[in-house]
């Protein structure tokens, strides 16, 4: 594992807006497949601003928002305003940019903009090339977390790892759930024990709950072409030309499924493999992820972004402290408190012990209580005193 820590942009937090549009989710059905929708409108508005200075933009939980930071300036855009327009969303608050939004929202934006010099997104993390082949399954990973000042200057630390990719094959399903001919028979089969598997991009965890060996009626996509379009407008993929043998229906914990290509599916997360820390091939892999940073031209509310060669060392030592996350393993400190306890509680009060101090002899008290020098005595028994 190798890491470092790059300037990359000086914003003027001043002259920034934070923008939270709201989607009508209502129109064209789009609350089938909320998140998808809010990716690819988030998306088209990094194409539509780039025009312009551009912006970053990013969908919010509750799957109806867009939190977009941009130059108010830019707001009345002819060409920002037919696109909102058109795609119904309407300015629902504004208010003053601080550090938190700029944050939260540039990872989505270079995860967009990197894409066109040949890195993609799985998690929250890059993998480069085209990895849905699965020529090999060993690859370069970069993860990313940005930090943004009060003064607006903008740090990104990238740490590089190989990591070990295992896609799903259709053999691991049981003898009698999977297809015994992937040219001939039923196309459809219902998974009697569902499987927990990890899909992308995000690695969002999922069951199978069906297979198919063609795309069924009901699915959202007509053929194999629409759904190479879906992916590569949402989330950037290139599928590739070759139909996959089987397709999976992917059950999320709210209930709703999706239709994916075998291509897209995980068997879990990636493996990271051990490798020796600041080791030449993930130096290698970090010097040219930076390289292709340089070449993508990023530019975010009239500002471009660049890379220095020369590694912050205060913001890595404040981000990897930042980073940390508390040690579950270690046992945790029960408070005892002093204060007198309920009646419903089954716990003993707590008794307040006291300490005996001893009284100081004075000369008056001995002198009142006055009694001769104690005389040793003999033991019986013995003919030499005892001392």
């Amino acid at each position: 594992m190798n890491s470092q820590v790059i300037p990359v942009v000086t914003l003027n937090m001043k002259k920034l807006k934070s923008v939270y549009l709201s989607v009508d989710m209502e129109y064209d059905n789009r609350k089938n497949a909320a998140l998808a929708i809010l990716s690819k409108l988030s998306r088209d508005l990094l194409e539509t601003c780039k025009a312009f200075g551009g912006c970053l933009a990013i969908p919010q939980r509750d799957l109806c928002t867009i939190l977009l930071t941009i130059d108010p300036e830019n707001l009345k855009n002819e060409v920002l305003v037919g696109f909102l327009e058109k795609q119904m969303i309407k300015i629902k608050l504004e208010s003053d940019c601080d550090t938190l939004s700029i944050e939260s929202s540039l990872p989505f934006a270079v995860f967009y903009f990197m894409e066109k010099v040949g890195w993609f997104r799985i998690g929250e993390c890059f993998v480069q090339g085209d990895f849905l082949s699965w020529n090999h399954t060993n690859l370069p990973r970069i993860q990313i977390m940005t930090h943004c000042s009060e003064r607006g200057n903008v740090y990104i630390k990238l740490t590089a790892e190989f990591v070990r990719i295992h896609p799903f094959e259709h053999y691991i399903l049981d003898s009698d759930e999977r297809f015994t001919d992937l040219h001939s028979g039923p196309i459809t089969r219902k998974i009697r024990r569902p499987r927990w598997i990890s899909c992308l991009p995000k690695l969002g965890k999922g069951q199978i709950v069906k297979i198919h060996r063609k795309i069924p009626e009901d699915a959202p996509f007509e053929n194999y072409t629409q759904m190479m379009s879906y992916w590569k407008k949402t989330y950037g993929y290139n599928l590739p030309n070759s139909e996959p043998e089987v397709y999976y229906d992917i059950q999320f914990h709210n209930g709703q499924s999706m239709l994916y290509p075998w291509y897209c599916i995980l068997t879990g997360t990636p493996e990271v493999l051990p490798i020796r820390a600041n080791s030449n091939v993930t130096k290698d892999a970090l010097a040219m992820f930076l390289k292709s940073f340089k070449e993508a031209g990023i530019e975010i509310c009239g500002y471009k972004m660049g890379s220095e060669s020369q590694d912050c060392l205060a913001v890595k030592s404040y981000m990897d402290v930042m980073s940390m996350k508390p040690n579950s393993n270690l046992p945790k400190i029960q408070k005892v408190s002093r204060s007198q306890p309920s009646a419903s509680s089954d716990l003993p009060p707590v008794r307040k012990i006291y300490p005996k101090i001893p009284m100081k002899r004075t000369a008056s008290s001995d002198a009142s209580t006055s009694s001769p020098n104690p005389t040793k005595r003999k033991r019986p028994g013995f003919t030499f005193s005892v001392d």
